[in-house]
């Protein structure tokens, strides 16, 4: 039981965080090099984590032309809503790229602060 979790976290760390088997060493206390080695070779990791990064990079792409699709509305009728919309598809592609956004935060509200206002209609929509 002990080594399925310690496989499933080596494997979460190698294929889907990106870690090296060295790295994974050193965060497993509790298992070898020559083990994650075996179990990467065995399971085919490296296959899962090209596909993972494939995903991931499609994902990105669409999320990208989303945001962009999202900004363009927004140029063209500047309502809160699209101006919400702006906020939304860039945190989530924040989120996508690694930024982390803690939304459970004290500071993080349903509304939009005044300076983010501010910049996305100076900066973004040009107005």
């Amino acid at each position: 039981m002990k080594d399925a979790v310690i496989y499933e976290e080596a494997k979460r760390l190698y294929v889907y965080e990106g870690f090296s088997l060295d790295a994974i060493v050193k965060m497993i206390p509790n298992v070898s090099r020559k083990t994650l080695y075996n179990w990467k070779v065995k399971n085919n990791w490296d296959d899962q984590r090209k596909k993972h990064a494939e995903v991931n990079e499609d994902l990105a792409r669409e999320i990208l032309d989303i945001a962009r699709k999202t900004i363009q509305e927004a140029k063209a009728n500047p309502t809160p809503h699209n101006i919400y919309a702006v906020v939304k598809a860039i945190s989530a592609l924040k989120l996508l790229q690694g930024v982390n956004i803690d939304v459970n935060s004290k500071e993080h509200k349903k509304t939009i602060k005044k300076e983010t206002l501010e910049f996305i209609q100076k900066e973004l929509l040009g107005l």
